[in-house]
Protein backbone atom coordinates (compact mmCIF):
# COMPACT_ATOMS: atom_id res chain seq x y z
CA UNK A 1 0.00 0.00 0.00
CA UNK A 2 1.20 3.59 -0.97
CA UNK A 3 1.92 5.67 1.90
CA UNK A 4 1.85 9.02 -0.63
CA UNK A 5 -1.56 9.89 -1.89
CA UNK A 6 -1.00 8.27 -5.58
CA UNK A 7 -3.51 11.23 -7.41
CA UNK A 8 -0.50 13.39 -8.39
CA UNK A 9 0.89 10.99 -10.47
CA UNK A 10 -1.78 9.46 -11.67
CA UNK A 11 -2.87 12.66 -12.89
CA UNK A 12 0.56 14.22 -13.94
CA UNK A 13 0.27 14.40 -17.60
CA UNK A 14 -3.55 14.82 -17.70
CA UNK A 15 -5.55 18.25 -18.64
CA UNK A 16 -8.15 18.05 -16.23
CA UNK A 17 -10.15 20.32 -18.15
CA UNK A 18 -13.45 21.69 -15.94
CA UNK A 19 -13.06 20.51 -12.69
CA UNK A 20 -15.89 19.49 -10.17
CA UNK A 21 -14.96 18.50 -6.85
CA UNK A 22 -18.49 17.02 -5.26
CA UNK A 23 -18.71 16.87 -1.35
CA UNK A 24 -15.88 19.47 -1.73
CA UNK A 25 -16.16 20.71 2.19
CA UNK A 26 -13.47 23.02 2.49
CA UNK A 27 -11.72 22.76 -0.73
CA UNK A 28 -8.72 20.42 0.35
CA UNK A 29 -9.23 17.87 -2.29
CA UNK A 30 -9.98 20.28 -5.60
CA UNK A 31 -6.90 22.41 -4.32
CA UNK A 32 -5.06 19.08 -4.10
CA UNK A 33 -6.60 18.13 -7.82
CA UNK A 34 -5.66 21.33 -9.74
CA UNK A 35 -2.21 21.02 -7.91
CA UNK A 36 -1.52 17.43 -9.78
CA UNK A 37 -3.27 18.16 -13.49
CA UNK A 38 -0.98 18.75 -15.73
CA UNK A 39 -3.71 21.82 -16.94
CA UNK A 40 -7.36 22.67 -15.83
CA UNK A 41 -9.60 25.75 -17.19
CA UNK A 42 -12.19 25.64 -14.79
CA UNK A 43 -12.51 24.33 -10.72
CA UNK A 44 -15.55 24.24 -9.04
CA UNK A 45 -16.52 22.79 -5.60
CA UNK A 46 -19.39 22.00 -4.10
CA UNK A 47 -21.19 20.96 -1.20
CA UNK A 48 -24.66 20.98 1.07
CA UNK A 49 -22.99 22.67 3.88
CA UNK A 50 -23.04 26.61 3.55
CA UNK A 51 -20.64 26.71 6.88
CA UNK A 52 -17.38 24.52 4.92
CA UNK A 53 -17.77 26.56 1.79
CA UNK A 54 -17.57 29.94 3.66
CA UNK A 55 -14.55 28.45 5.25
CA UNK A 56 -13.46 27.19 1.74
CA UNK A 57 -13.45 30.81 0.35
CA UNK A 58 -11.87 31.84 2.96
CA UNK A 59 -8.63 30.16 1.62
CA UNK A 60 -8.61 33.14 -0.88
CA UNK A 61 -8.58 30.67 -4.06
CA UNK A 62 -9.60 33.59 -6.47
CA UNK A 63 -9.42 30.95 -9.28
CA UNK A 64 -11.72 28.14 -7.43
CA UNK A 65 -15.29 28.70 -7.18
CA UNK A 66 -17.31 27.39 -4.21
CA UNK A 67 -20.61 26.77 -4.63
CA UNK A 68 -23.64 26.02 -1.61
CA UNK A 69 -25.40 22.60 -3.60
CA UNK A 70 -27.28 19.53 -3.33
CA UNK A 71 -25.59 16.94 -5.22
CA UNK A 72 -28.09 15.17 -5.87
CA UNK A 73 -29.53 18.01 -7.99
CA UNK A 74 -26.30 19.62 -9.62
CA UNK A 75 -27.31 23.20 -11.38
CA UNK A 76 -25.21 22.00 -14.50
CA UNK A 77 -26.19 20.86 -17.63
CA UNK A 78 -25.69 17.04 -18.99
CA UNK A 79 -21.37 16.78 -20.34
CA UNK A 80 -20.56 20.05 -18.52
CA UNK A 81 -17.40 18.88 -16.51
CA UNK A 82 -14.67 17.34 -17.85
CA UNK A 83 -13.50 16.08 -14.79
CA UNK A 84 -15.67 15.21 -11.70
CA UNK A 85 -14.28 13.80 -8.29
CA UNK A 86 -15.76 13.29 -4.69
CA UNK A 87 -13.33 12.15 -2.10
CA UNK A 88 -14.08 10.45 1.69
CA UNK A 89 -17.32 11.72 1.36
CA UNK A 90 -19.45 8.56 0.33
CA UNK A 91 -20.05 7.15 4.19
CA UNK A 92 -21.92 10.84 4.53
CA UNK A 93 -24.20 10.35 1.83
CA UNK A 94 -28.17 9.38 2.05
CA UNK A 95 -28.51 8.30 -1.58
CA UNK A 96 -25.03 7.47 -2.98
CA UNK A 97 -25.98 6.28 -6.24
CA UNK A 98 -27.87 9.26 -6.84
CA UNK A 99 -25.19 11.45 -6.22
CA UNK A 100 -22.70 9.23 -8.58
CA UNK A 101 -25.30 9.20 -11.48
CA UNK A 102 -25.82 13.21 -11.37
CA UNK A 103 -22.10 12.79 -10.94
CA UNK A 104 -22.28 10.69 -14.11
CA UNK A 105 -24.85 13.09 -15.89
CA UNK A 106 -22.43 16.56 -15.98
CA UNK A 107 -19.48 14.76 -17.04
CA UNK A 108 -18.70 14.68 -20.70
CA UNK A 109 -18.63 11.29 -22.71
CA UNK A 110 -14.60 10.46 -22.29
CA UNK A 111 -14.58 12.65 -19.21
CA UNK A 112 -12.52 11.46 -16.34
CA UNK A 113 -14.48 10.38 -12.67
CA UNK A 114 -12.37 9.92 -9.43
CA UNK A 115 -13.79 8.23 -6.40
CA UNK A 116 -11.73 8.32 -2.98
CA UNK A 117 -12.95 6.68 0.10
CA UNK A 118 -11.83 5.16 3.63
CA UNK A 119 -12.37 1.69 3.44
CA UNK A 120 -12.16 -1.19 6.45
CA UNK A 121 -8.83 -3.32 6.75
CA UNK A 122 -6.95 -5.06 8.48
CA UNK A 123 -5.84 -2.38 11.79
CA UNK A 124 -3.01 -1.57 14.40
CA UNK A 125 -4.49 -0.67 17.72
CA UNK A 126 -3.96 2.89 16.74
CA UNK A 127 -5.83 2.28 13.36
CA UNK A 128 -8.67 0.88 15.37
CA UNK A 129 -9.32 3.77 17.21
CA UNK A 130 -9.59 6.08 14.30
CA UNK A 131 -12.01 3.45 13.02
CA UNK A 132 -13.84 4.01 16.39
CA UNK A 133 -14.21 7.28 16.35
CA UNK A 134 -15.30 7.65 12.78
CA UNK A 135 -17.94 5.47 14.05
CA UNK A 136 -18.75 7.56 16.97
CA UNK A 137 -18.94 11.10 14.75
CA UNK A 138 -21.24 9.00 12.68
CA UNK A 139 -23.56 8.39 16.03
CA UNK A 140 -23.97 11.92 16.60
CA UNK A 141 -24.67 12.57 13.33
CA UNK A 142 -27.15 10.26 13.13
CA UNK A 143 -28.59 11.64 16.60
CA UNK A 144 -28.53 14.80 15.36
CA UNK A 145 -30.77 13.69 11.98
CA UNK A 146 -27.77 13.63 9.92
CA UNK A 147 -26.86 10.79 7.49
CA UNK A 148 -23.17 9.00 8.18
CA UNK A 149 -22.83 5.62 7.21
CA UNK A 150 -20.13 3.02 9.08
CA UNK A 151 -17.21 2.51 7.31
CA UNK A 152 -17.25 0.87 3.90
CA UNK A 153 -14.75 -2.17 3.31
CA UNK A 154 -13.14 -2.15 -0.37
CA UNK A 155 -15.73 -4.56 -2.22
CA UNK A 156 -18.48 -2.35 -0.93
CA UNK A 157 -16.89 0.55 -2.59
CA UNK A 158 -15.92 -1.43 -5.67
CA UNK A 159 -19.55 -2.53 -6.00
CA UNK A 160 -21.09 1.16 -5.50
CA UNK A 161 -18.80 2.05 -8.25
CA UNK A 162 -18.94 -0.72 -10.83
CA UNK A 163 -22.95 0.68 -12.32
CA UNK A 164 -20.41 3.87 -13.31
CA UNK A 165 -19.33 1.90 -16.10
CA UNK A 166 -16.02 3.50 -16.18
CA UNK A 167 -13.66 2.87 -18.78
CA UNK A 168 -9.79 2.47 -18.73
CA UNK A 169 -10.08 1.57 -14.74
CA UNK A 170 -7.75 2.10 -12.34
CA UNK A 171 -7.19 1.28 -8.82
CA UNK A 172 -5.11 2.41 -6.17
CA UNK A 173 -4.59 2.35 -2.17
CA UNK A 174 -3.60 4.89 0.29
CA UNK A 175 -2.56 5.67 3.63
CA UNK A 176 -1.05 8.68 3.91
CA UNK A 177 1.49 9.41 6.58
CA UNK A 178 2.08 12.68 7.92
CA UNK A 179 5.17 14.54 9.22
CA UNK A 180 5.29 14.57 13.03
CA UNK A 181 4.26 18.48 13.24
CA UNK A 182 1.31 18.12 10.98
CA UNK A 183 0.03 14.46 13.02
CA UNK A 184 0.46 16.37 15.67
CA UNK A 185 -2.14 19.29 14.50
CA UNK A 186 -4.19 17.09 13.08
CA UNK A 187 -4.49 14.99 16.39
CA UNK A 188 -5.45 18.40 18.43
CA UNK A 189 -8.16 19.17 15.74
CA UNK A 190 -9.63 15.67 16.37
CA UNK A 191 -9.64 16.02 19.85
CA UNK A 192 -11.29 19.49 19.72
CA UNK A 193 -13.64 18.28 17.48
CA UNK A 194 -14.64 15.63 19.58
CA UNK A 195 -14.28 17.05 22.82
CA UNK A 196 -16.59 20.20 21.46
CA UNK A 197 -19.00 17.05 20.28
CA UNK A 198 -18.71 16.12 23.87
CA UNK A 199 -19.82 19.49 25.30
CA UNK A 200 -22.42 19.45 22.76
CA UNK A 201 -24.67 16.67 23.59
CA UNK A 202 -23.74 16.97 27.36
CA UNK A 203 -25.70 20.64 27.03
CA UNK A 204 -27.92 19.13 24.72
CA UNK A 205 -28.83 16.27 27.48
CA UNK A 206 -27.66 14.15 24.92
CA UNK A 207 -27.07 10.22 25.52
CA UNK A 208 -25.26 8.82 28.56
CA UNK A 209 -23.65 6.07 26.04
CA UNK A 210 -22.70 8.23 23.25
CA UNK A 211 -21.33 11.07 25.52
CA UNK A 212 -19.19 8.37 27.76
CA UNK A 213 -17.65 6.66 24.41
CA UNK A 214 -16.55 10.39 23.34
CA UNK A 215 -14.81 10.96 26.65
CA UNK A 216 -13.19 7.29 26.14
CA UNK A 217 -11.92 7.70 22.96
CA UNK A 218 -10.52 11.56 23.94
CA UNK A 219 -8.43 9.39 26.38
CA UNK A 220 -7.20 6.62 23.44
CA UNK A 221 -6.38 9.12 21.46
CA UNK A 222 -4.32 10.90 23.50
CA UNK A 223 -2.63 7.73 24.85
CA UNK A 224 -2.28 5.96 21.57
CA UNK A 225 -1.54 9.40 19.42
CA UNK A 226 -3.17 9.40 15.34
CA UNK A 227 -3.38 7.29 12.56
CA UNK A 228 -5.29 8.19 9.31
CA UNK A 229 -7.40 5.42 7.75
CA UNK A 230 -6.88 3.56 4.46
CA UNK A 231 -7.92 4.74 1.45
CA UNK A 232 -8.42 3.72 -1.82
CA UNK A 233 -9.16 5.59 -5.35
CA UNK A 234 -11.43 4.61 -8.37
CA UNK A 235 -10.67 6.23 -11.50
CA UNK A 236 -12.13 5.83 -14.91
CA UNK A 237 -13.89 7.19 -17.83
CA UNK A 238 -16.97 7.62 -18.39
CA UNK A 239 -17.86 6.07 -21.24
CA UNK A 240 -18.21 7.64 -25.15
Amino acid sequence: MNNTDPIKTMLNDIDGGRVLDVATSQGDFLRLLIESFDNYSEAVGIDLSEERITEARKAGDDNLVYEVMDATKLRYPDGYFDTVAIRHSLHHLADIPSVLNEMMRVLRPGGLCIVCEVYKAPETERENSQRHLHHWWGAVARYRGESHNETFTKPEILKLVEPLNLTEPQESDFCEEHEPDQSARVLEQMLSHTESDVAKLRQSGGPEELIRQGEELVARFRRLGFTNESLIYVIGRKPL
